[in-house]
């Protein structure tokens, strides 16, 4: 018998969640030791010492999932033992929060290569899709299974319905009266609940029914219930999407596709030709039983084969989320592939982006917000509307939303080691245009070792603006070869017009003086970032830059702590309600003070 390789998953402590959700945390683990020899670790360790005691051959990192009551390992010594493969897991949803915190883990422990169980993850966040492989979702076989019941329930409306499942509202709308139907209320994520059926009890409540719809939600994504309903031999009535036609399912074959205009047509038909219905469920059947359990789950498995023999001049593709990865050549025009659901909640960013580009900021504005009304939570949207503010003037709402945003992504869910770059650097714009010049080159230091072209450009402008230096360790950052990835997709600017861009929300936003210097910029026709950084005049550190240092070092003193500890909420106080106040005191006690020296050194009369 061949040994499996040995793998160590770095599991976040699951333990508090709700049962339900544990098993699907359980049915990874269950997954990964068909094909490996597991060492689960779900505690804060030291990640040396635990090399040295196991000898792994590869290790996955989990990160990216949205619950307050799952806690994140603090994993120490990540940097060593380098020439062991490392692997990120995001077990989130493609459009999360959460990503902000997942990409930041990821370089925090430096892990290059990532897998997601989402299969519209790479649509989401392009920056990271050449470096993402999908490890789609799967069933336990052990519990959804045939039980061989009589069905007894017409159709059966698992989940929540709420905005975020458009499809799952009008579908149960238009047939909750019209067919008898059961409906099994989803009780949260966040709380233990009596009520909640899952595991065999809830694959046997599937297996009694005729129907049960599934909604991959907004996205159109392929989740667990789409396997689950035809695993336990029931029909299922569900939204066509391509992430489901690349797992297998066709139409009228092993699944039915339907949506609001079509769904009374075919559940009657079906309904009055059971042999067709009963075909249809038996096909679906097995083609979950035969693709899409727990034992053909193997990317991991291929990626960690193909990644031993990798080639200086290969590369590792993966063309269907469901399927296998292969090898090409670096130099071959094959592009990677990703699978798109092309969901509402993008179209309306995407036609809020081309309003925003067109400078009709309240047309862009509406759309940001409805997108908003699928996902409220949903970072883009956010940043987006902060933009729409900031170019109307309205620069104090747009500072809300930024650090709004930003506490969301560094505390509440994402809990990350630094902020989405370019959330960070409109967060410095934000208080610029408020005239909050000292608390700009604050934050622009805050995360010193973060680097992203927007971000870049911005600290420069600001530098600039201020003919401030606020440390020694001033970097050149611009020139960094590799940047931090984002969340985010802006238009890609040259230098002037990003310039102008910047003159035209100091304008909205009344900062005259600062938007008189940036003019002066854009008459003298700078080509790049690294003609920009040769201009800027940096005068003597005086008191003023003296204390701006110790509020810089404070803050990144502090950043230090909340990460080790997880303190978030206590950081947060300290980021904006303390130093602020706090500095601004001792700034004005250092100044009371050299008044006094003065007037004792001053010549009397």
């Amino acid at each position: 018998m061949i040994a499996k390789p040995k793998l160590i998953y770095f599991q976040w402590d699951h333990s508090c969640l709700p049962k339900f959700i544990q098993l699907h945390m359980q049915l990874h683990v269950k997954c990964l030791s068909e094909f490996f020899e597991v060492v689960l670790i779900n505690k804060d360790c030291n990640f040396k010492k635990v090399c040295d005691l196991y000898e792994p051959d590869l290790v996955l990192f989990e990160s990216g999932f949205r619950s307050k009551l799952s806690r994140k390992l603090l994993v120490k010594e990540t940097s060593s033992y380098t020439e062991i493969p490392r692997l990120g897991l995001h077990n989130g949803d493609s459009w999360c929060d959460c990503r902000v915190g997942f990409i930041s883990d990821m370089e925090h422990w430096g892990i290059e290569t990532f897998f997601t169980i989402c299969t519209t993850t790479a649509e989401h966040t392009p920056s990271i899709a050449d470096n993402l492989f999908v490890w789609p979702n799967f069933i336990d076989s052990h519990i959804f299974k045939d039980y061989g019941v009589e069905k007894n329930t017409p159709i059966l409306y698992t989940g929540t319905i709420n905005p975020l499942y458009p499809w799952r509202q009008k579908i149960h709308d238009i047939t909750v009266n019209r067919f008898p139907s059961v409906v099994h209320q989803h009780t949260g994520y966040n709380r233990q609940s009596a009520l909640m059926i899952y595991g065999e009890k809830y694959a046997r409540s599937i297996n009694t029914s005729w129907f049960v719809p599934a909604c991959g939600s907004v996205a159109k994504e392929v989740v667990r219930k789409h396997f689950e309903i035809p695993g336990a031999k029931s029909c299922l009535l569900t939204e066509k999407s391509s992430s489901l036609e690349a797992a297998g399912f066709v139409d009228m074959q092993n699944c039915v596709f339907v949506d609001e205009t079509d769904v009374l047509d075919k559940l009657n038909y079906l309904f009055s030709n059971t042999d067709v219905l009963k075909r249809i469920t038996a096909a679906g059947y097995e083609l979950v039983h035969s693709n899409h359990t727990f034992k053909q789950r193997n990317q991991i498995l291929q990626w960690y084969h193909l990644a031993k023999n990798l080639k200086s001049d290969e590369k590792i593709k993966q063309n269907n989320p469901f399927g296998n990865l292969s090898l090409v050549k670096t130099s071959s025009n094959t592009n990677r592939k990703y699978t798109t659901g092309n969901g509402v909640h993008l179209k309306l960013i995407y036609e809020g982006d081309r309003y925003l580009a067109k400078k009709n900021y309240n047309e862009a504005e509406a759309k940001y917000l409805e997108c908003l009304k699928y996902i409220f939570w949903m970072c883009e949207p956010k940043l987006k509307l902060a933009i729409c503010f900031l170019n109307k003037g309205e620069e104090l709402e747009a500072l809300k939303w930024l650090i709004a945003l930003n506490k969301q992504n560094l505390g509440t869910y994402s809990r990350a080691f630094s902020p989405d770059p370019i959330e960070w650097a409109y967060l410095i714009k934000a208080f610029l245009c408020n005239g909050k010049v000292d608390e700009a080159l604050i934050r622009s230091k805050q995360f010193h070792t973060i680097s992203h072209p927007e971000l870049n450009r911005t600290r420069l402008i600001l530098n600039y603006l201020t003919k401030t230096k606020i440390n020694k360790s001033d970097t050149n950052n611009y020139k960094n070869v590799k940047h931090n990835n984002s969340i985010h997709q802006l238009p890609h600017l040259d230098i002037t017009n990003w310039l102008k861009d910047f003159h035209s929300i100091f304008i909205a936003c009344h900062q005259l003086d600062l938007a008189e210097k940036i003019y002066e910029l854009i008459r003298m026709d700078i080509v790049d970032e690294e003609e920009l950084s040769r201009i800027i005049v940096y005068p003597k550190s005086g008191l003023k830059i003296a204390i701006l240092n110790i509020r810089v070092t404070v803050i990144q003193k502090l950043n230090s702590f909340s990460n080790r500890y997880y303190y978030k909420h206590l950081y947060w106080y300290f980021l904006y309600k303390l130093p602020y106040k706090y500095f601004l005191q001792q700034y004005s006690n250092l100044i009371n003070v050299k008044k006094q020296i003065i007037h004792l050194l001053k010549p009397s009369k």
